[in-house]
């Protein structure tokens, strides 16, 4: 019985431990929109925030990372990124305003960093 008891306690502190460290989250770096990205935004949609493009890249690096990874954003069209956004805006359940946030910061993100060809 003694012997039941040890091995009992033995997995029990085994999978808590376990899980706590599965669970730590992992510290990300802080993203701040460049004055180029915030200018195009702005050129866009006026009145865009730095507040409302950091929210887009939470949601790109959270909420869209559940189902798949995150692509490279310079690595689509304009075109190709509203469809996608348009179509995978309901799959995430996005809000509106979840949605006009994450088009914000990816399209000015990728229209300040893609390299025009030579």
């Amino acid at each position: 019985m003694k012997y039941i008891l040890i091995l009992f306690t033995a997995i029990c502190l085994i999978q808590c431990k376990t899980k706590k460290s599965a669970t730590t989250p992992v510290a990300t770096p802080a993203y701040a929109p460049s004055e180029k990205e915030l200018s195009i935004a702005q050129k866009n949609w006026p009145n865009s925030t730095t507040e409302q493009l950091q929210e887009g890249n939470t949601i790109y690096r959270t909420k869209c990372t559940k189902c798949h990874e995150n692509f490279e954003i310079t690595s689509f069209s304009e075109k190709k990124w509203k469809h996608e956004i348009n179509d995978m805006a309901p799959k995430a359940k996005l809000t509106d305003l979840e949605k006009e946030n994450l088009s914000k910061f990816i399209l000015s993100y990728r229209e300040a960093n893609t390299v025009a060809p030579k």
